[in-house]
C-alpha cells in the first residue's frame, strides 16, 4: 500500500506544480482600447513612406484587428486587405526598419525630429473597398495628444500608448511582437495642405 500512496502523492504534487507553472505564465494580449471598447491587435506592420518631402524620414506603424491583413504587391508596396479595425502612427525615426527605444510624442507642427509622431489615426470599421490608407479625412478620428513608449530589441518591439483623439476619447493599448517589415508606401498622392 505504501508504494501506491507514494505514487499517488507524487502524481498529485506533479499536477499541482504544473498548474502553478501555467498560472505564472502570462499570455500577453495586444490590443487598443477606445472609449472602453477593446480591439485585439492580430497583426502589425512597419512601412517606409516614399515620394513625399513632407514625410522625409517618417515611417508608418500600423496595427490591425482580425479581418485585416498586410500584404504586398509589386516591389514590396503595401496593400491592406479586408475589413476590421485599423490603428496607425506616422513616426519620425532615424532607424531603417526599427524604432529607437524611448518615448514618442504627438507633434503636429513640422519640422519633425526623432521622437515625433506627426500623425496618429484609427478606424473602428476600416474597409479596403473605401480605398483609404494612412492619413486621409475619411480614415476616422485623429490623435491630438499623447505618447508611445517604445522598447526595441532586435526584431521584437514592445509598445505601450496613451492618447486623446479629436473627439476627446482616450485611446490606450499595448503591442508586443514582430511587425511585418520591408514594406513601402508611395505617398506622392497625399496632399497635406488645406
Amino acid at each position: 500500500m505504501k508504494p501506491t500512496l507514494t505514487c499517488l502523492g507524487f502524481a498529485l504534487l506533479l499536477f499541482v506544480y504544473s498548474n502553478c507553472e501555467k498560472s505564472n505564465k502570462t499570455d500577453f494580449e495586444n490590443y487598443f482600447k477606445v472609449a472602453e471598447k477593446k480591439i485585439f491587435i492580430t497583426s502589425g506592420a512597419m512601412v517606409k513612406l516614399l515620394d513625399n518631402t513632407f514625410l522625409k524620414d517618417m515611417k508608418a506603424v500600423l496595427f490591425a484587428s482580425d479581418g485585416i491583413s498586410f500584404e504586398t504587391k509589386s516591389e514590396n508596396t503595401l496593400q491592406i486587405k479586408g475589413k476590421g479595425s485599423l490603428l496607425g502612427f506616422i513616426i519620425h525615426s532615424n532607424q531603417e526598419d526599427a524604432l529607437t527605444s524611448g518615448d514618442y510624442f504627438i507633434n503636429l507642427r513640422p519640422p519633425f525630429k526623432e521622437g515625433d509622431i506627426a500623425v496618429g489615426f484609427y478606424s473602428m470599421n476600416w474597409d479596403e473597398n473605401d480605398n483609404v490608407l494612412f492619413y486621409e479625412k475619411t480614415v476616422g478620428p485623429s490623435l491630438l495628444a499623447g505618447k508611445i513608449s517604445v522598447l526595441q530589441k532586435q526584431d521584437l518591439i514592445s509598445l505601450s500608448f496613451n492618447f486623446t483623439d479629436d473627439a476627446g476619447n482616450l485611446l490606450t493599448g499595448v503591442y508586443n511582437g514582430t511587425p511585418k517589415k520591408n514594406l513601402i508606401y508611395k505617398t506622392d498622392q497625399i496632399d497635406f495642405e488645406d
